[in-house]
């Protein structure tokens, strides 16, 4: 096993497809790529995995002594060898044991390879996660009691949703416990809170049910839910926290009660105290009904424990004597209260507020499991926790026997995103893998860990795979190849100092620090650095960051900044839309998610709302839009597709340029139908509701010269020559989150609920609950969620970054100047701190930033800081500064990328292989594949299909019908094969029949066809009457023999097929050649060069009077050319 901790720009795609290579080539086997699996998250990694290792391969086959690999084949060759890790180096080719590589002989046994794997590309296993294990679950449909035609949902939060209709429409009053149970929780509720949806409630509990996160954590703790979750252990477990709190409640308003009437005995009112602090009892004695009590102030807690500070000095003599020795113990009793008995008070309201919604999980479960059975389908979530339960039961021969492939080899990318069911799903084939001596890679970065909301768990990579694997060799690539020098440095002091400051801000901690995850986040410069880079950082006012951006974009054009080379990273996505919004409106060109949702489209929303309109024709507003675009709804459609096709049909008539430009949503939303309608069926109303619910997105264009906004989260795994990030201070430290908790009970009045997970809303008043423990972790969790985030964004920029941020206030730019303890809420406070200790602008380095090292490389290799600038602009801006670029350097080349000749392999009519300069085979011009751009030519604008959408397929159909006739009489029968064949309907049929018996009418005195046409009645053709041929036949020349469609021979090899050849008795050969177009002069000039060939070639026969002619059938037109 090895592991590769790779952190950003560090060559991480480059050790990837290394080690594909080595596997690839370190076996005697010339299929050694079909037992090799290579795991990334995304498609579009997985397409750039795929590509860089085609890529690389072909380099190897073509040009071996340029690769970057070629260290590992031929030791000291080539740059980059010295690096080469000895046990990695591949000491003999596939199919040529014994013998020495040298570059002729890779450059061989590496096109052979990529050859098997360009004919066997399927077997080319580079995948998503969840691709791999849906496959392998898909040999498992029998044992999972699946349909093998199963369909993976998406969408797990459509199927719990409806999964909450279905539990509250069965209810009847049969259902008198769950009626009971549901008719309490709204009840409840409605005490507390005054206003309550059920339905609501329920679905939020049920998506957290069905959550990784619950399913990880009762398994982990063997819980059975069906136990502790029946409505007979909730009630136990409610009934002991009402009586919990009915308890505290009830001692705190007695004890508060007690001591006032003790001083009230002494003749001392609470105000007789300092500063009246004793008041504060009068709001324990009467608390509001339903209201929380909340614990005394700190000042009370203080004074009431000091009874130094009871009184002020004028009265501490009068009263001090008379009171201490009375209230001194109740007093300390009622303070003790708001102890460990408050934390269990709490945390018996915070289950109290939970069981009603847990009490439905069984019936949620049941209509859930139904509901997928119903419709054929498993939640990708599921199927995960399936395949786990097949796996853990099988050995992994058996996994591969059912699969019908066996992975040998295994890469793991991303690891870093892993989830734990995914890892306890790999770590079996992982495993057997080792056992058999076969070598694996894992490669991760903990510190580019941002999912940990859809799964992810960093710690797996972080200490678990070592403990699992124990002889796993680990290394960290340590070298940027992607940012220019001044980033790099940034980056390089910049984290150190954040994770230590996060480290003091969290305190005693046990396991590892932050400082120790960002322990390898000092990068080295490659040796050849890209350049010297620019950082900006800005603090102005919230309201003018968006005006930063846009002044920073503009500063970057005159600069000669491509809109495509800048990206505008933000936290969320109401700062992009606020982003988008301002730079649409100064006309600069964005490219943003939003603008890729499918329901941003014109066309798309104007189709929903007629859509919506036909399912209700009462609706006035969608009436009134259908009677302005003069939209009728078609009332014949058989099929929800077909309906939707009608009215973009109306849609187009009314507003052509907006449809025109809107095609690749409008056939996003078609496919979103076309789905629906095969796992649902064609209900309008239904699929309005889920339309409602869905946001599709069309795929991101790659190319045009528009400024793209990103979240942080999509931007991971890209580079942009210039970064922009605005809005810094919406990284925030910590924000409140729900986690299923599991608290300790033991020794408390809440013993019942013990067994069972909670769903804990934590913040920082957790911690006068029994789930301190849980908030606790869960706030260093969040410090490396968002420190993460930022690295990711700040690891993006090539050349130039831009960080925006909003200045601190007068309050915390005074408690950092004081040198204090300060307290940071977000990023943009540390990032204030450190532009400071940077620039020297304030003259001295806050305490909190003076972090060893951040200013002193430790090797050679590592760039030095440079110094910051400050200045200060008119609005107030205050700007720190370094650096500069130099624009057109480095610019991408495409060189790399050029498509080249690949040999086939297996030459072969029709490829047409050619030989190269070295001999080699490869596909020549003609033999290239090409793709069919006919597809147009079916459907027309005006809604029809078939020959009567496009001129020149109704020409090809009128061609065949001539192809089949010889004399006038076959005109019939071929207008009747046209017909039942499909490719005419009846009244085309006619039309083609009128047509053509027209126009060989006017062709009689030449003798093309053998006779006149009888009457169409006798045919049997119905409907293809009235002859339109008559005259003298004798007249006309006597052709001899008619060949139609008959192929020639060149002697090139290559095959010409005229249209029809007319041999006469008197020696003449005429060749004609149909055309159903119009005249065209381009057109024209190639037709006669085409059947001046033909004429030609017949002449080579031995025909000696041989003419042409080109027969533009539809206008009646002949043209002699021979």
């Amino acid at each position: 096993m090895n592991i590769v901790k790779a952190s950003a720009g560090s060559g991480k795609t480059f050790s990837l497809a290394g080690k594909y290579l080595i596997l690839l080539f370190s076996r005697q086997d010339r299929y050694a790529y079909r037992h090799i699996l290579a795991v990334t998250f995304t498609n579009k990694a997985t397409d750039e995995m795929k590509t860089r290792i085609m890529k690389e391969l072909f380099v190897l086959a073509t040009d071996p002594g340029h690769s970057d690999y070629i260290g590992y084949f031929i030791p000291g060759y080539g740059s980059g060898s010295d690096d080469v890790d000895p046990k990695d180096i591949i000491r003999e080719l596939p199919g040529k044991p014994g013998r020495k590589i040298t570059l002729e002989s890779l450059a061989d046994s590496a096109m052979d390879m990529l050859c098997n794997m360009l004919h066997d590309y399927s077997a080319f296993a580079v995948s998503t996660i969840d691709r791999f294990f849906q496959q392998t679950l898909r040999a498992f449909s029998r044992e999972i009691g699946q349909f093998s035609s199963y369909q993976v949902e998406l969408d797990k939060d459509s199927l719990v949703a409806e999964s909450v209709d279905r539990v509250l429409d069965a209810l009847t009053e049969e259902d008198s416990i769950l009626l009971e149970w549901l008719t309490g929780s709204v009840m409840e509720q409605i005490e507390q809170g005054g206003r309550y949806n059920l339905e609501r409630s329920l679905v939020t509990i049920a998506k957290r049910l069905k959550s990784d996160e619950h399913r990880s954590l009762v398994e982990k703790f063997g819980i059975d839910e069906g136990k502790v979750y029946s409505r007979k252990n909730l009630s136990k477990i409610r009934a002991a926290c009402g009586r919990t709190i009915r308890d505290f409640e009830d001692s705190v308003k007695d004890s508060a009660k007690a001591l006032l009437d003790l001083l009230d005995s002494a003749g001392v009112s609470p105000s007789d105290f300092n500063r009246g602090f004793m008041k504060a009892l009068l709001y324990y004695t009467e608390p509001g009904h339903g209201d929380v009590i909340e614990p005394p102030s700190a000042s009370f807690m203080t004074k009431a424990r000091d009874h130094g500070q009871w009184f002020a000095k004028s009265k501490e003599k009068t009263y001090k004597s008379a009171v201490w020795p009375l209230i001194e113990s109740p007093l300390e009793d009622f303070c003790n209260l708001f102890g460990k008995d408050y934390s269990i008070y709490r945390t018996a309201l915070i289950l109290k507020g939970q069981l009603y919604g847990l009490g439905v999980s069984a019936d949620l479960y049941r209509e859930f499991n139904a509901l997928m059975k119903e419709k054929n389908v498993l939640s990708i979530d599921d199927s995960n926790t399936i395949l786990k339960d097949i796996i853990d039961g099988s050995d992994a021969p058996f996994v591969y026997e059912k699969t019908g492939v066996r992975y040998d080899n295994f890469l793991l990318d991303e690891f870093q995103d892993t989830s734990r069911i995914q890892w306890e799903n790999f770590r079996p084939l992982l495993q057997n893998s080792e056992s058999q001596g076969f070598d694996n890679l894992i490669v991760g970065d903990v510190k580019q860990s941002i999912y940990r909301w859809r799964g992810s768990d960093w710690n797996l990579l972080d200490t678990e795979v070592r403990t699992e694997f124990i002889e796993a060799a680990e290394k960290t690539l340590d070298t940027n190849y992607r940012s220019c020098r001044n980033i790099i440095a940034f980056n390089n002091a910049f984290f150190p100092v954040a994770a230590s400051i996060l480290d003091r801000q969290y305190g005693e901690q046990s396991g590892r620090s932050i400082s120790d995850i960002y322990s390898d986040v000092r990068q080295k410069m490659p040796p050849k650095p890209k350049g010297e880079g620019e950082i900006r950082m800005m603090f102005c006012d919230r309201e003018l960051e968006a005006e930063k951006v846009l002044s920073t974009v503009n500063m970057l054009r005159e600069r000669g900044v491509e809109y495509e080379e800048m990206a505008v990273l933000v936290r969320n996505n109401v700062s992009g839309a606020e982003i988008a919004a301002y730079l649409i409106d100064n006309d600069v060109p964005v490219l943003t998610d939003d603008s890729l949702k499918v329901k941003s489209s014109a066309t798309v929303r104007r189709l929903v709302s007629l859509l919506s309109y036909a399912d209700n024709p009462a609706d006035a507003v969608n009436g009134f839009l259908a009677r302005s675009l003069d939209i009728s709804v078609p009332g014949n459609c058989h099929s929800l597709p077909d309906l939707c096709e009608a009215l973009l049909r109306g849609l187009r008539e009314a507003d052509p340029e907006v449809f025109d430009g809107e095609v690749l949503y409008i056939q996003s939303f078609m496919d979103a139908v076309q789905d629906y309608v095969a796992v649902n069926g064609n209900g309008l109303h239904e699929f309005l509701s889920h339309w409602a619910e869905s946001d599709p997105a069309i795929s991101s264009p790659s190319s045009g010269d528009s400024l793209r906004i990103m979240t942080i989260h999509k931007s991971k795994g890209l580079a942009f020559r210039y970064v922009i990030f605005p809005y810094v201070e919406t990284v925030t430290l910590f924000k409140p989150d729900s986690r299923w908790c599991r608290p300790d009970l033991s020794g408390t009045p809440l013993g019942d609920a013990a067994d069972g997970l909670y769903d804990v809303k934590l913040s920082s008043k957790s911690d006068m609950t029994l789930f301190s423990g849980d908030y606790r972790k869960e706030l260093k969790m969040q410090y490396v969620d968002n420190i993460n985030t930022v690295y990711v964004a700040f690891t993006r920029a090539v050349k130039g970054m831009y960080l925006i941020a909003e200045a601190p206030s007068d309050k915390f730019r005074g408690s950092l100047a004081g040198g204090g303890d300060v307290v940071f809420s977000d990023f943009s406070q540390i990032l204030y701190g450190f532009a400071e200790s940077v620039s020297g602008h304030s003259g001295e380095i806050p305490s909190a930033f003076d972090a060893d090292g951040h200013k002193s490389p430790d090797t050679d290799m590592m760039p030095d800081l440079p110094r910051f600038e400050y200045g200060k602009e008119e609005d107030g801006t205050s700007v720190y500064y370094a650096g500069s670029i130099s624009c057109g350097m480095d610019k991408p080349s495409n060189e790399r990328n050029a498509v080249m000749k690949v040999r086939t392999g297996y030459p072969s009519w029709p490829l047409n292989p050619l030989p190269d300069e070295g001999g080699e085979t490869v596909a020549g011009e003609r033999g290239r594949l090409k793709f069919s751009t006919d597809s147009a030519d079916f459907f027309s604008e005006e809604g029809l299909a078939g020959a009567e959408a496009s001129g020149r397929l109704k020409g090809i159909v009128l061609h065949e019908i001539l192809s089949r006739v010889e004399s006038h009489d076959d005109l019939g029968d071929a207008v009747r094969l046209s017909v039942m064949s499909g490719d005419l309907d009846e009244d085309g049929g006619r039309e083609a029949f009128a047509l053509l018996s027209e126009r060989i009418a006017s062709v009689e005195s030449r003798g093309w066809f053998m006779r006149a046409v009888a009457d169409a009645a006798r045919t049997g053709v119905p409907g293809y009457a009235g002859a339109a041929c008559s005259g003298d036949q004798d007249a006309a020349p006597v052709p001899v023999r008619i060949r139609r469609e008959v192929s020639l021979i060149d002697t090139d090899g290559s095959i010409v097929r005229p249209d029809r050849v007319i041999e006469y008795s008197d020696g003449r050969v005429l060749v004609i050649d149909y055309k159903f177009g119009h005249r065209e002069a381009g057109a024209e000039r190639k037709y006669r060069r085409q059947v001046a060939r033909y004429a030609d070639i017949w002449r080579r026969t031995g025909h000696v009077n041989v003419s042409a002619v080109l027969w533009y059938v539809a206008d009646g037109e002949i043209i002699e050319v021979v």
